[in-house]
């Protein structure tokens, strides 16, 4: 690995200048022989041919207000400033985190403008998506409603709002690129503050996954759950440290240290910038922790305060005002910041561990059973006597952290114990979900007659580390259901998932009688899943009573198929997700139901809704019967659907977000949907409607007032209320 001093100047290939280097080495280490700071990369806003000064950012908490941050490292780059290091807290230390990873501040603000910051912390985490039929075990809920337990059945959670999960993927995928794990190694020297929730101290991290470590400090308390690393369960670290002054000079001994701090209490809030119990509970930790801040404020060089005190702590719109905030008041100081960089000691090249010589010499597994342990450790035994790959790593994080008892997933790279620094291990940390979940679900609305009250008991890790069982009842005024499931560990992208049911339900199509439908089926299916996507191949067979002679049994292979890459299940923009079932049963008949639904982006906040699908089985058959409307389809007909041997449905609209938050957000919809239903492929009725729909997407709260017409009902004003899962549909 070829030196780079400390403020990314270029490489010197003279022997004369190599020699002076060294020599300017030994004499800094003799002078400051508590650290040894370095940077590696080519850094962006330093480009500095000689030897030169530099500052420490201290960079504070504060929400999305630390967008001002991006603004006062511009006016570093313009200024060509060099920065020794930064040391951020919560929203300083993901600015500051991304920073030192290698963008520049015009790349990071124009990552945040592209990206939908509120939907990160609403969660978009692929375990919330569903699937139909529920063909996977159930992961993080939709549950409005959810009570975790121990394995001895003591409450243990849930300790947060919101998982965040998807902050996470946020973080993993704009730091991927890096291939080391200390933060002193990366363009710019790098430490995040957190703070421990069981000793309330502050927890400096310096070292292993930077995309961990950034969410680690950025753990809202009540807001985010808790992020558990090495062996600590660690919350913001505002609650320590949210101006880590004292920090910084601990790390970075001699250099000028420049504090920009967002939360000034001698400047009052103005009341209208409380809009949240969030802005509230920030501002009580300010309060909380004054006298820390104007200890860390005292002890800074120069303090930078940008004008953001009229914005909401996590506020959805104004991002590029909070850049201009922090750009002119950095800009204000810029004579300053010159006049302290110019006061720094002079950096020098110093020595950094080169990780690509780096050789495994032992994974290890902490955080799950012995056994399952060791099952991990033997699939990656291949990694021993290679040289450490970081993508490597990352990716094991990316499949670990697919498995559903799979709460979190970090990994550390330490020197083997009495070994050369070049004989390291890998160390995975893995934080299991609860054993036992019990959620509480529902929907309402007053557009038809399927409405219902849930409940579900979640459990893993029961007949071996990995799987997973869920019971689940329904009551409603139309039907009531009882299910139970079992899914074997997900191994190499491969398990078994069986289930176990009845339900039954009150159906009155267009123009034919009210009929109630008693089933019970069972299924067995062998799945392989991979990236999005997810295939299973089985058997499943039922009981169905439907009186007038519909009663039997009937069994036959089955194919199931779907793929999920919308960007938030609640609040998509974007992505499409898409499913097929396909069931040949022995009456000789194809059961089957697809759908895909598809949102396009095409303005601010603006999006395309496309959906469309076709179910195919026997009119005559009341358990078989292909239906139109009753899983809302077309709302216009979800009080008596169209019943056919196939049904055919299109809908297209076009969704705007008024207002986005963590909670969620308030949408609006126009829509226009067509459908049809056949007997032998020749159409019998159709259909269209028109309306528009005022939504409330959000896990606390799913609501839609809608306002519709269509040619087979009167105008109608409905409103639904809930996420519904539906389990009506004639495939088992």
């Amino acid at each position: 690995m070829p030196d780079i001093n400390l403020i990314q100047g270029r490489k010197r290939n003279k022997t004369a200048s190599l020699a002076l280097s060294f020599f300017i080495s030994l004499v800094f280490l003799l002078v400051y022989p508590a650290q040894a700071l370095s940077a590696s990369g080519d850094g962006m806003a330093q480009n500095s041919d000689g030897p030169r000064g530099g500052v420490v950012l201290v960079l504070s908490g504060g929400g999305t207000r630390g967008f001002a941050h991006i603004g006062v490292l511009k006016v570093l780059e313009e200024e060509d400033i060099p920065i020794a290091g930064i040391v951020g807290t919560s929203i300083g230390a993901v600015i500051g985190g991304l920073y030192a990873s290698g963008y520049d501040a015009g790349e990071i603000l124009q990552m945040v403008l592209d990206t939908d910051i509120m939907g990160l912390l609403a969660d978009a985490g692929t375990r919330l998506r569903t699937d139909a039929g529920n063909h996977r075990p159930a992961g993080e809920t939709l549950s409005p409603v959810r009570i975790d337990f121990n394995k001895k059945m003591k409450v243990v959670g849930p300790l947060g709002l919101l998982p965040a999960s998807s902050l996470v993927s946020f973080l993993t995928k704009y730091t991927g690129h890096i291939h080391t794990t200390d933060f002193d190694s990366l363009s710019v020297p790098f430490a995040c503050v957190a703070t421990d929730l069981s000793t309330g101290e502050a927890v400096v991290l310096r070292r292993g996954n930077l995309a961990s470590s950034i969410r680690a400090s950025a753990s809202i308390p009540g807001v985010l759950e808790p992020w558990p690393l090495n062996g600590k369960l660690l919350v913001d670290g505002g609650l320590a440290a949210n101006l880590p002054v004292e920090i910084a000079k601990g790390i970075f001994p001699g250099y000028p240290v420049v504090a920009v701090n967002l939360s000034r209490l001698s400047t009052p809030k103005p009341a209208e910038s409380f809009n949240s119990v969030v802005d509230v509970m920030m501002q009580t930790i300010d309060i909380m922790t004054l006298e820390n801040i104007k200890r860390n404020e005292a002890q800074a060089d120069l303090l930078i305060y940008p004008d953001v005190a009229s914005y909401s702590m996590l506020d959805s719109k104004g991002y590029d005002d909070i850049y201009e905030r922090g750009y002119e008041a950095a800009r204000e100081a810029a004579g300053d910041l010159v006049a302290l960089s110019g006061k720094s000691p002079l950096s020098t090249a110093l020595s950094v561990l080169d990780e690509d010589r780096r050789v495994v010499r032992a994974v290890k597994v902490e955080g799950l059973s012995e056994r399952a342990a060791r099952d991990i450790e033997k699939r990656y035994s291949g990694w021993i006597g290679k040289l450490y790959d970081v993508n490597e790593v990352n990716s094991a994080i990316g499949r670990l952290s697919r498995r559903e008892e799979v709460a979190t997933v970090d990994a550390n790279v330490q020197p083997v114990g009495g070994s050369s620094e070049d004989d390291v291990e890998v160390v995975f940390s893995i934080e299991k979900r609860p054993p036992y979940e019990l959620a509480f679900d529902g929907y309402t609305t007053n557009m038809h007659g399927h409405r219902w009250l849930e409940v579900a008991l979640n459990a893993r890790d029961l007949a071996s580390m990995g799987d997973a069982a869920s019971v689940v009842g329904r009551y409603g005024e139309n039907e009531w259901a009882l299910s139970t499931r079992y899914f074997t560990p997900l191994i190499n992208g491969s398990q078994w998932g069986f289930a176990l049911g009845m339900r039954r339900d009150k159906m009155t199509p267009l123009g034919m009688e009210e009929y109630a439908l008693e089933r019970y089926f069972a299924r067995a299916v062998y799945y392989k899943e991979r990236d999005d996507s997810r295939l299973g191949i089985g058997v499943v067979g039922q009981h169905a009573n439907a009186g007038e002679g519909d009663d039997g049994y009937d069994y036959g292979p089955y194919l199931y198929y779907s793929s999920d890459t919308l960007d938030n299940m609640l609040m998509p923009s974007s992505g499409y997700s898409f499913s097929a079932q396909a069931w040949w049963n022995a009456h000789g008949i194809w059961v089957t139901r697809t759908r895909l639904t598809s949102y396009v982006p095409f303005a601010d906040n603006t999006h395309f809704v496309i959906d469309f699908g076709l179910e195919t089985g026997d009119r005559e058959n009341m358990a078989l019967r292909a239906l139109l409307g009753d899983q809302e389809e077309l709302y216009s007909l979800s009080r008596h659907p169209f019943a056919g041997d196939q049904a055919a449905w299109a809908k297209i609209g076009v969704g705007k977000n008024f207002s986005h938050s963590w909670w969620g957000a308030i949408r609006g919809e126009i829509f226009a949907g067509y459908g049809m239903v056949m007997d032998n492929w020749s159409v019998t009725d159709d259909a269209w409607e028109a309306g528009l729909a005022l939504s409330i997407p959000g896990q606390f709260l799913n609501g839609r007032i809608l306002a519709l017409y269509g040619n087979h009902g009167e105008f109608t004003i409905g409103y639904t209320l809930g996420v519904p899962n539906w389990q009506n549909s004639h495939v088992p």
